[in-house]
């Protein structure tokens, strides 16, 4: 339910897609020998990295080159299994050794540099490209968006709703047919496993910096460079998207029940967020002077577990994280996840909580609006849904309706380290089996969306301050979305992050009992899901 929500939220501000790719029939198997080998390869930063792989008489390997040209070697010794994966694509060869209970690693990505724009240039002559669209009933909307993309590439899109639960499997399905999709969606619920499913494309060799996001970008297009390392793999990058496909984390607040209290002026909380004086514990204090319990007002409504994840980054954290090295691991001995848990349990738990504790699972927007809150955290396009319901009732704790929209205010959610929380990463890549015109097709199209959304993302109705606030955090590119994929059989992240803030903020735990007790849980979720 949790995963719906979310996609509709987001789906306020843009229409996401998706695409595939297929393996093939080359097999050979042969006896290796008896003496100790060792490999040598490159891997997928150019480097060259020694593999051991130790065999005797009754190791097999065997070897499967798809129609790709990827050649795909296992060697199984005693039980254990050692893949040794080489893959040319356009010409430049990959390739990494991975031993049985190794996990994939992850790493910061060095963009190239370059100084000509991937989509430059570009006239596919008329051809068609699919396009595996995420989620169903949305392939006719945007048609404008659509076309304008189609006459200035001189393509045509061939557009395909694929259900959102069942996207991996779709992209999966399609490629196994022999039909992969050129441009595919990448969600964060998704990552990694859409990418350990071989469904995409490594974009490595397409993407400079000459295509990163600037100032210029929303004339220009461009792509996050926070997004490309979020949701990158093994060393390469598979996901692109511009800003403003992201969505900033807001908290909405009601001004006049703010200024009732004395938060007004230059002790108003978007004043405060300009002069850097805004953080956690400052709007903890104003929603402790604010609420009134005894008259059915709270501060806001519960943060966990409808917005636990947003809460966590806007600590510049989350329950995994990359190593100096490059692997993700469990991140519950954090101190920056002890901090945000800490100021969460403040909020939601014990006497002196700020949230209301009679609708803990509620996604707050009826109660901001009839105000039994006086926030709520929601994306950026939660303004659609506050600008409808007020054209159509009016809530008299926004005052008359010629005055409720004006007592509408937005300020971003406090952040550590300047690192802005968004609510998730989604992006476009290319299809495993798409042609190098496909693979540029996507590119483009990525790029030419990252124009689009800025001119839509926000309603025609929302005051210019209201745009450039939410602008202004995107073309910033210091944001973290949550790690909420890596669905295992033993949970997902998002699960886990969930489960851990309940157990703070709604049942009261010790936070530090809580945290070691599922260190080990999150690590093999990151581990399992690693391995594909």
């Amino acid at each position: 339910m949790k995963r719906v929500l979310a996609i509709l939220l987001v789906l306020c501000l843009v229409v996401p897609m998706a695409a595939c790719g297929k393996d093939g029939d080359t097999k050979t198997t042969t006896t290796a020998g008896d003496a100790a080998t060792t490999t040598t390869v490159a891997n997928g930063d150019g480097e060259v990295v020694d593999g051991d792989v130790t065999t005797d008489p009754n190791a097999t390997e065997t070897t499967v080159t798809d129609k790709n040209g990827n050649v795909v070697t296992t060697t199984t010794q005693k039980g254990a299994t050692t893949v040794r994966t080489k893959k040319t694509l356009h010409g430049v060869t990959t390739a990494t050794v991975k031993k049985d209970g190794e996990a994939s690693t992850l790493g910061k990505i060095t963009i190239k540099e370059g100084k000509t724009p991937v989509e430059k240039g570009l006239n596919f002559g008329g051809k068609t490209f699919t396009f595996a669209y995420y989620g169903t009933g949305w392939d006719q909307d945007h048609t404008d968006w659509h076309n304008d993309f189609q006459k200035q590439y001189n393509v045509k899109l061939d557009i395909r709703g694929v259900a959102t639960d069942e996207y991996v499997a779709g992209l999966s399905s399609a490629m196994a047919g022999g039909s992969p999709y050129d441009i595919v969606f990448l969600y964060s619920f998704d990552y990694p496993e859409q990418i350990t499913a071989n469904v995409m494309q490594p974009l490595n060799d397409y993407i400079t910096t000459a295509d990163l996001w600037t100032k210029d970008s929303a004339k220009t297009g461009g792509f996050s460079e926070s997004l490309l390392q979020a949701q990158s793999l093994n060393g390469n990058l598979y996901c692109v998207a511009g800003n403003y496909l992201q969505t900033p984390t807001i908290l909405w607040y009601n001004k006049k029940l703010f200024s009732a209290a004395g938060y007004d002026g230059n002790q108003d909380p978007l004043a405060l967020y300009k002069a850097g004086k805004w953080n956690w514990d400052v709007l903890y204090d104003m929603l402790s002077d604010i609420k009134d319990p005894d008259k059915g007002l709270w501060g806001i409504n519960s943060i966990a577990p409808y917005y636990e994840h947003q809460f966590v980054n806007s600590f510049d954290t989350d329950v995994a994280k990359l190593t100096s090295d490059g692997r993700l691991v469990q991140n519950l001995n954090d101190p920056n996840l002890y901090a945000a848990l800490e100021t969460l349990q403040k909020y939601s738990y014990g006497e002196h909580k700020v949230t209301d504790p009679n609708n803990p699972y509620e996604n707050g927007i009826d109660q901001f609006l009839n105000g039994t809150t006086a926030s709520v955290i929601q994306t950026a396009g939660a303004y659609w849904t506050f600008y409808n319901n007020m054209q159509k009732k009016t809530y008299s704790a926004f005052g008359s309706k010629a005055q409720q929209l004006n007592n509408l205010g937005a300020v971003p959610i406090p952040n550590k380290n300047g690192v802005y929380s968004i609510w998730d990463w989604m992006g476009y890549g290319a299809g495993n089996g798409a042609t190098d015109e496909g693979i540029k097709c996507a590119l483009a199209f990525a790029k030419h969306d990252s124009i689009v959304n800025h001119k839509q993302a926000y309603h025609p109705n929302m005051t210019a301050e209201m745009k450039n606030l939410f602008c202004g955090i995107l073309d910033g590119d210091k944001l973290r979305g949550p790690m909420d994929g890596f669905s295992t059989s033993a949970g997902s992240l998002g699960g886990m992050c969930g489960t851990i803030t309940n157990a703070v903020a709604i049942k009261g735990q010790n936070i530090t009992v809580v945290l070691k007790g599922y260190e080990k849980v999150v690590q093999t979720i990151i581990d399992q899901a690693l391995k594909g």
